[in-house]
């Protein structure tokens, strides 16, 4: 249990904004991170930006040349006045940091090699670093504030014209949502490809593959996909009782098909012997089965996409599996398959995306004029109603309404509010948003550290510092702690989800005119106020005893049905 704790305590680490570098003019996490060239559709600046990078600086009479002072200095044009201010304290501390290392480490080196003479040589190459390199950095410093004064107007008109800023050509230019999703559908087929030409081998047996739909050539993303969607269909839940017997069988043999072939190591063995899990490979807990019970919304889903909470878990447990053999990773690139590191990017660039044309659908017969205001708010009312149905579907509406609303209201300031403090009143709110909910994901889990302490003490106090299993009666009081854990991590993961797709939906360069843009802003914040009251009134009904307990049982279901499944044969 504790085990698990930590695995959520190590995802709500990855979920930190500072892993993603991101700034903007005006206010700093704006811009997209940095596209790929082909969704840059000036592709002159590519050229030009190779060149540039061996030319901020001309010092040919220097012993320093560009590429050593680029690895000392920051050297880069900044975006705007913001960054340059950044880069110039950055190159200040720097050159103060390199000079008085230098003229402390200088005499000492030089004594040791080299005696007296050493010594003094070492002195006076000292007391020129420490003058030298602080003086660098100050000139370098001005230089950067200076160009990024200059970058400024640019900056803003980029800004204020909703285009992003390209880290390899130091540009701004347009973005495309339907170039981005062509540019995603290529990047999985050359996954395809690429497991396709690895594992192009003889099957001795094809039931696991016949049970998914899949063929014996698939890549891991479509065994996910083909999972997910059996898992909905004969899941005991959806079923009547009368057939949930033969439901529960089906389940479990979709789900062995799953461990085994979303295994890599287990699938070559399937592959070649045909023997699954009813043979000598064990079932391991699924993370996608289990939150997938447990947070699991059908109609929710288009806005919120694959939690990355199960993800991560899924990469952890992986890892955890090799965990005794270390030397089993021959390199850093096998490290980064096993947490599926290689395919973060494109996987969070795919979810956004996804929702993003979500949005673009869900809102376009207001934004094309086919439905008058009242009409649309009714059918976001009617919509969120239905999601608040589900057992976790208030949570679900609080979780998505106000970071809608956040993003639209930020986007709107800027672009549609005739007084112009509006606009970093919102981001303010939209900022604070999220360290809110940073900050209750982090008191969650020092919440639940120690009340989960607490209760396994006072129930099993046998256990404490002893080795082995803990009995599943003090584990199961410590569920609904989790289960909250879990959901302050969900809220984190969604407001920064939905803050990219969002992005990538205003920003979206195919549209007719600014007004298109500044509607679907408006429809999202409609939406978005919707699902928010929605869920309030909702949650609102829900704080009785006997849906706090409905909540606990069902969480203690899902966990003892994963681990059940774990254990079978």
């Amino acid at each position: 249990m504790f085990y698990l704790v930590l695995l959520l305590s190590l995802h709500a680490i990855s979920l930190s904004p500072g892993l993603q570098s991101s700034h903007v003019v005006v206010r700093a996490d704006e811009t997209f991170s940095r596209p790929p060239p082909s969704r840059i559709k000036n592709k002159k600046s590519r050229q030009r930006s190779k060149e540039r990078h061996y030319n901020d600086y001309d010092d040919n009479n220097s012993d320093l040349s560009v590429p050593q002072i680029s690895a000392l200095f920051v050297t880069t044009k900044p975006r705007d006045l913001f960054e340059g201010v950044r880069n110039a304290v950055s190159n200040i501390v720097r050159g103060s940091f390199y000079g008085v290392t230098g003229l402390l480490a200088s005499p000492l080196t030089g004594g040791l090699a080299g005696g007296i003479s050493g010594l003094l040589m070492g002195t006076v190459t000292g007391v020129l670093l420490g003058i030298s390199m602080p003086l660098m950095g100050f000139i370098l410093s001005v230089y950067q504030l200076a160009r990024g004064a200059t970058s400024t107007p640019q900056a803003i008109k980029g800004f204020l014209d909703c285009k992003i800023f390209d880290e390899s050509t130091r540009t701004w230019q347009e973005y495309s949502l339907d170039d981005d999703l062509e540019e995603i559908k290529s990047a999985i087929k050359a996954e395809k490809s690429q497991t396709n030409d690895s594992s192009r081998r003889r099957v001795k047996d094809t039931e696991y593959y016949d049970l998914l739909g899949l063929q014996i050539d698939c890549s891991s993303s479509e065994i996910r996909a083909a999972y997910r969607k059996k898992a909905r269909e004969v899941h005991p839940d959806k079923v009547d009782k009368s057939m949930r017997e033969a439901a529960e069988k089906n389940f479990r043999e979709i789900s062995a098909a799953y461990q085994t072939l979303s295994d890599p190591d287990k699938r070559a063995r399937y592959d070649n012997s045909g023997v699954g899990s009813a043979g000598d490979i064990e079932l391991d807990l699924d993370p996608y089965v289990f939150f997938a019970v447990l947070f699991g919304s059908e109609y929710v889903e288009p806005y919120v996409g694959e939690l990355s909470i199960a993800s991560t878990f899924d990469s952890l447990l992986r890892l955890s599996k090799r965990g005794d053999n270390p030397a089993s990773f021959e390199s850093i690139d096998d490290f980064k398959a096993t947490l599926g590191w290689n395919v973060h990017v494109l996987k969070t660039r795919k979810r956004e995306t996804e929702i993003a044309i979500h949005l673009r659908t869900r809102v376009n017969d207001y934004v094309e004029g086919f439905l008058t205001l009242d009409a649309f708010k009714d059918s976001c009312y009617e919509e969120a109603a239905t999601i608040a149905k589900e057992a976790s579907g208030a949570r679900y509406l609080l979780a998505v309404g106000p970071a809608m609303v956040a993003e639209a209201n930020y986007f709107l300031g800027y672009r549609n509010s005739v007084v112009k403090w509006r606009g970093p009143l919102s981001n303010l709110k939209r900022k604070m948003l999220k360290l809110r909910r940073k900050a209750s994901m982090y008191k969650s889990i020092l919440h639940t550290v120690k009340e989960s302490l607490g209760i396994i003490s006072s129930e099993c106090p046998e256990n404490i510092g002893r080795k082995g299993e803990v009995p599943m009666a003090c584990l199961s009081n410590t569920i609904p702690l989790i289960l909250e854990m879990a959901w302050t991590i969900n809220y984190l993961d969604i407001t920064t989800t939905l803050s990219g797709a969002c992005k990538k939906l205003f920003y979206d360069a195919k549209v007719s005119s600014k007004e298109e843009r500044l509607r679907r802003a408006q429809a999202v914040h409609i939406l978005g106020t919707q699902f928010y009251l929605v869920g309030l009134q909702k949650e609102g009904n829900a704080t009785d005893p006997s849906s706090i307990d409905e909540i606990k049982d069902r969480a203690s279901a899902a966990f003892a049905e994963s681990v059940k499944r774990s254990n079978e044969d």
